[in-house]
């Protein structure tokens, strides 16, 4: 487990403005006794157990593996092991948070891109050393990593800003914007709650359904509105109605409006 200074940190961070949720989480990549004694502590469990696991969670995306040491819908800090040799990546990613990373076995060195309208450009380039962080506000900001023969360890903080999370790819060529997305976890995973209340029948739950429907993606309130009407289709006509009338973004006030002919409501603005 990570130490209660580390924990406390994560959960005040949680509810604080961006800014200060960075401050927060900093010094624990300054001074990383706490993740010194907790590999000690890992080892010998594994010295005294061969079986033992710890008790975190982990991941392997393409060349890198992650160990998940906190998560929640904001803060996310892992500790990363990147494969060396591996091809530069032709894109660059802006991830929408603000990053601090520390490399622990060698320096870090990559190219800084920023982005300026709609374009990516690079910028120069920048290190790291090993036992020093670097911050990126990657709503703005991307490091390219330059590869290596030797694999790379990392400890890596993610602070997201409060709200949905915009994230973009960049062609590293030609610096144009090839995709975005919005992401916010905290509706993502209330969206997960109201599919259970679905599928159990829940039709007392519906008032539930109503309150999130006022997400603030688009995409979001779509979904919503379609586990509603799986629920209980009679009881979810009148917040359909108000969203074929009403909806701001034009994509779901349309399916708003087919959707509302499909299912015979008296009021179609079709």
């Amino acid at each position: 487990m990570i130490p209660a200074a580390l924990a406390e940190a994560v959960e005040a961070a949680e509810a604080a403005p961006i800014d200060r949720a960075v401050a927060l989480i900093r010094p624990f990549l300054s001074d990383i006794g706490w993740f010194d004694a907790l590999l000690a502590e890992g080892i010998q469990a594994m010295a005294d157990d061969p079986r033992h696991l710890p008790g975190f969670r982990a991941s392997r995306q393409r060349a890198a593996r992650h160990l998940v040491l906190a998560r929640t819908q904001r803060i996310w800090l892992t500790a990363s092991l990147l494969d060396g040799g591996q091809a530069p990546s032709e894109r660059v990613h802006f991830s929408g948070r603000v990053s601090l990373c520390r490399p622990l076995n060698g320096p870090l060195a990559g190219d800084a891109w920023r982005l300026e309208g709609e374009r990516a450009v690079m910028v120069g380039a920048r290190s790291c050393a090993a036992g020093t962080t670097i911050e990126l506000d990657e709503r703005r900001e991307a490091l390219c990593l330059r590869p290596t023969q030797a694999p790379l360890m990392l400890l890596r903080a993610q602070v997201a800003p409060t709200g949905p999370v915009q994230a973009r790819i960049h062609d590293r060529r030609d610096g144009r914007a090839i995709d975005s997305a919005q992401a916010d976890e905290g509706h993502a995973r209330a969206l997960m709650l109201l599919s259970l209340l679905r599928l159990q029948g829940r039709r007392d739950a519906a008032d539930q359904f109503v309150q999130a429907l006022d997400a603030p993606l688009p995409g979001q309130r779509w979904a919503v509105m379609r586990e509603y009407l799986a629920l209980d289709t009679a009881r979810a006509l009148p917040a359909l109605r108000a969203m074929a009338g009403r909806e701001s973004d034009a994509v779901v006030r349309g399916l708003a409006v087919k959707t509302l002919c499909q299912v015979g409501g008296a009021s179609c603005p079709a």
